[in-house]
């Protein structure tokens, strides 16, 4: 702090001494209305956007109720990773909560210093006009009166010593309006200090919490290693995880079908083609097309990145999806139009929710390693319809 609570108090007390020694000598905007349309089209997307919501929350009720290749090792990774997304999100918040108080914190130091120079200058001034006041006279207004011979100047000495009299007056009460004023002042900068305290303290828990839940991660990751060390039965699984993937899709095209998509751009996906930037800057992992096990190939890209990093829309959309599905980890399906969708998986922790409308460029998640994998980065694929197509085609060259 850069005024110590030592050196805060000297002033209150010499201020408030000042003001009780003064007073006793004083005493001798509501926003503008929206457009029917607009206000139309605003109910009409609030309505969408709950029917879209609720129909894939039935959805995703459905898929986590489809238990029968979750076995006690999958369901543990599952929780842990959706556990780390829940906490991840709650740091991200605590910390721009933490942010926003720490620049509060510096505003109230910067009002309470403020007050403390204008009582400062405020102090000189009343020092001063008790000095005239006590040039005047010491002997009181009766005495100054009856010591002047010249009524003129009987005229003059009353009104200046009315002047000077009502001119402390006035300084009397503003600077008792500024003593209370930097007590408020002192109030609130406690507090703040107190809540900025507190929500750091809340991090440290939620970061504790992390650490103890990657934890459990491990263990559970390292079964699942153990596991899939079979390779027929690694093979089946990956299998089984694309055709998941591909029902989920479809799901998605069927629910979507009658909920109309505006994205406020009329240029169709498929001239984006080529520009698109990337979903996140990394070295390629896995390229589309590439092998991935026994006869299976890549359907996307694994981009490689560190944990946290920024995973952005590739294009204008809205989230159709965001949950959890074995090996993909933490997965958002964004649908673009035309039946184009672009999925991002192994996800640290979503940005967005189901029903939000995202624009190119806008970071919707963070990088991880969710579904059980070692290496973090983003899980990326451009699908028309259930086709997947190859990214590279679509993003801008490097």
């Amino acid at each position: 702090m850069r005024v110590q609570n030592a050196t805060l108090s000297q002033h209150r007390r010499a201020l408030s001494t000042l003001a009780a020694l003064l007073l006793a000598a004083s005493l001798s905007v509501a926003p503008a209305a929206a457009q029917d349309g607009d206000t139309d089209r605003i109910e009409q997307s609030t309505r969408d956007l709950e029917r879209v919501r609720t129909r894939i929350r039935a959805l995703t009720r459905q898929i986590d109720a489809d238990k029968s290749r979750q076995d006690d090792v999958s369901q543990a990774l599952r929780a842990t990773e959706t556990r780390i997304a829940e906490l991840v999100n709650s740091l991200a918040k605590l910390q721009r909560d933490i942010q926003d108080q720490r620049r509060a914190v510096e505003q109230a130091e910067q009002d309470r210093d403020a007050a403390l120079a204008q009582a400062g200058r405020q102090r000189q001034a009343l020092a001063q006009q008790v000095r005239a006041a006590y040039q005047i006279g010491r002997q009181g207004r009766t005495k100054l009166l009856l010591n002047q011979e010249d009524p003129v100047a009987v005229g003059r000495v009353l009104t200046y010593y009315d002047y000077v009299a009502k001119a402390r007056s006035e300084r009397i009460k503003g600077f008792i309006e500024l003593v209370r004023r930097l007590e408020q002042l002192e109030a609130d900068l406690s507090a703040k200090i107190t809540e900025l305290t507190r929500l750091r303290s809340r991090r440290e828990d939620s970061l504790e919490q992390v650490e103890q839940t990657r934890e459990l991660r491990e263990a559970a990751l390292t079964k699942l290693e153990e596991r899939i060390r079979d390779r027929r039965l690694e093979v089946r699984n990956l299998r089984a995880d694309e055709a998941q993937l591909e029902d989920l899709l479809a799901s998605l095209q069927d629910l979507l079908a009658d909920i109309p998509l505006n994205l406020g751009d009329n240029r169709p996906f498929a001239q984006r083609r080529g520009g698109m930037d990337w979903p996140l800057r990394g070295k390629v992992l896995a390229a589309y097309g590439s092998p991935k096990a026994g006869s299976l190939r890549w359907k996307g890209m694994w981009i490689a990145g560190d944990t946290g990093d920024a995973v952005s829309a590739v294009a204008p959309g809205r989230v159709a999806y965001v949950g959890w599905m074995h090996r993909y980890g933490l997965l958002m399906i964004v649908e673009h139009g035309d039946d184009y969708y672009t999925l991002y998986g192994h996800n640290q922790t979503a940005f967005k929710q189901v029903g939000e409308w995202v624009r190119a460029g806008e970071r919707i998640a963070a990088a991880g390693d969710s579904g059980g994998h070692r290496q973090s980065g983003v899980y990326f694929e451009l699908r028309k319809g259930k086709q997947p197509q190859d990214p590279i085609r679509w993003l801008a060259s490097r």
